[in-house]
């Protein structure tokens, strides 16, 4: 599905404006030549924001520098990822290679998939301009549909304000909304096939995985249970599969 979303901060708006950076496609920015953003490459920006302020929950950002032998232009990677309120365990995002120069970087995406661009305020926040910008699925469960011109994607055009923020483990990854939805007998489901190759792991499937959670399914869920002494009903509840995936994580070998 392919949703687009405008102007879903208008705080980070103004605040952007009045920085100069809310600017018309045609215009140029005016770079700092005592500026460099890529002073703060590999540091983690971002903001969280209420379901009041728009569909946006989450974003998240973060850049590197990159071996410009081969493309000199291209002398820096970015991602950026975001989730949106009320659409749940999913997150959306970019990882591209970009234009770096001063306090600014460009990002133009492929075919007509929009641009980014990011600069470096004053006072050490990050604006990030996503005028018309396709995002694709970056963490969740794939339709099951087959995607036809990428359309497990949203379109984004919208401005926001990101201040550094920790990132214990290194990945930046925004934060989506969870919400856990119970896998039952007549399910049709990409999760079907991830929960059938867990239990086919643990020895509890052997049938090959699919998507139909089906009468194999139900008696290898109910083997489980039994197996783990968990409540036998054939339902993957949270308590089932937060057991499944401990288990499915231990017969791997853990990290």
């Amino acid at each position: 599905m392919t949703r687009t979303f405008r102007n879903t901060s208008a705080q980070a708006m103004v605040a952007a404006a009045a920085a100069g950076f809310w600017l018309a496609p045609t215009t140029t920015l005016a770079q700092d030549a005592t500026a460099d953003i890529m002073a703060k490459a590999d540091q983690c920006f971002g903001a969280s924001f209420s379901r009041e302020e728009g569909p946006v929950r989450d974003v998240r950002v973060i850049f590197s520098a990159t071996d410009t032998t081969e493309e000199p232009r291209w002398n820096s990677f970015v991602s950026f990822e975001y989730s949106l309120w009320d659409v749940p365990n999913e997150t959306y995002g970019v990882t591209s290679s970009c234009t770096a120069s001063g306090d600014d970087i460009f990002c133009t995406g492929e075919c007509d998939s929009g641009a980014l661009r990011i600069q470096l305020a004053e006072d050490g926040r990050l604006f990030v301009e996503a005028p018309g910008t396709y995002y694709m699925l970056m963490q969740g469960t794939d339709g099951m549909v087959p995607p036809v011109m990428d359309a497990d994607g949203i379109w984004l055009n919208d401005i926001f304000a990101l201040s550094p923020v920790d990132d214990p483990d290194g990945k930046c990854n925004a934060t989506p909304q969870q919400t856990f939805v119970e896998l039952r007998a007549g399910d049709l489901s990409p999760r079907v096939k991830i929960l059938e190759t867990k239990l086919n792991s643990l020895g509890h499937f052997l049938e090959f995985p699919n998507t139909v959670f089906d009468e194999q399914t139900t008696a290898a869920v109910l083997s489980f249970q039994t197996q783990y002494q968990l409540p036998a009903t054939g339902v993957v509840d949270q308590r089932t599969a937060r057991v499944i995936d401990s288990a499915a994580f231990t017969s791997g070998g853990g990290c």
